[in-house]
């Protein structure tokens, strides 16, 4: 853990001893650390995550009808949790990406199909955002929404090799990552839509609407709730969770391939394991491993 994360951590424990919770587990999950406080004979998660761009962040886990929850959104100075409903659909899908901020593996955009019916047992699953479950948790639920729900996923998988080489042809017609992004996307909601009828689709914002449904014209027939944390919802959330099981699917790949510990993120221990690639394969080969337009390679 980073120094400012390893303290605030530490504050924590400190401050939450104070009521009475005692500190049962800690563990280190993608781009933070979970912690697992007892209080009685109850129990609950808190992640904690850090990033340049955002700082230091907090999520309580667990069920939103655990007893402790109110009292640790106390502590943490959080506002109560809030429903907020954004569609009434009986049948809808929901997209998430994986990958995007990562410069080693690929970029991956799924899309899942629920109907009302399943909900719970998703819930029962322990379907929740991807960056709230630790990675062998993760690739649990993962197989298990295969197993049981192959048809309502649809996946897209950018490999390295064909990321950097689509990416270029974007940057070629002026067009971004994040129009690349929501091609993919839209592709992914369009063809979820040949399969399955349903009545909408929500969408983790990270681009203005008209940048999503101008990317394929087909996309303007398609009702869209695109929102920030669209994690919440059921949908995006099992999305997120096939997304992130592919990339790091595809780390694990490359790393037997190159008989190379890839790293996830884009952090010191990135660039020492690409200067280690390139000079057991030369520089002109990251292509096959990472993406090459991460301002990560000058480094490198």
């Amino acid at each position: 853990m980073i120094p400012s994360l390893m303290e605030f951590v530490a504050e924590i424990i400190e401050k939450v001893s104070e009521f009475g919770f005692t500190l049962s587990d800690e563990k280190e999950i993608s781009y933070g650390v979970q912690l697992k406080f007892e209080k009685g004979d109850k129990g609950i998660p808190l992640n904690v995550y850090y990033s340049k761009k955002k700082g230091i962040s907090t999520v309580i886990g667990g069920s939103p009808t655990n007893p402790l929850r109110t009292q640790m959104q106390q502590i943490l100075h959080q506002k109560p949790d809030a429903v907020q409903k954004d569609h009434n659909w009986k049948i809808w899908a929901g997209t998430d990406e994986s990958g995007k901020g990562d410069f080693f593996g690929a970029l991956v955009v799924c899309g899942f199909i629920v109907k009302e019916n399943i909900v719970a047992d998703l819930k029962k699953l322990g379907v929740k955002d991807c960056k709230l479950l630790s990675d062998s948790e993760l690739i649990k639920i993962a197989e298990k929404l295969y197993r049981d729900y192959k048809d309502n996923i649809e996946v897209l998988i950018l490999q390295p090799v064909k990321y950097n080489e689509l990416y270029a042809k974007f940057r070629q017609g002026n067009k971004k990552l994040n129009e690349m992004l929501a091609w993919m996307h839209s592709r992914v909601i369009l063809n979820l839509n040949a399969k399955h009828k349903f009545e909408g689709a929500v969408v983790d914002k990270f681009a203005s609407d008209r940048v999503l449904t101008g990317s394929l014209k087909d996309m303007k027939n398609i009702k869209l709730v695109h929102k920030i944390k669209a994690e919440d919802d059921i949908a995006v959330a099992a999305a997120s969770i096939i997304a992130r099981y592919h990339f790091l699917n595809s780390i694990a790949l490359l790393s037997r391939k190159y008989q190379l510990e890839f790293p996830k993120g884009a952090s010191d221990k990135v660039i020492k394991i690409g200067k280690e690639f390139a000079k057991k394969f030369t520089k002109d080969r990251l292509n096959e491993v990472a993406k090459i337009h991460f301002k990560t390679i000058e480094k490198v």
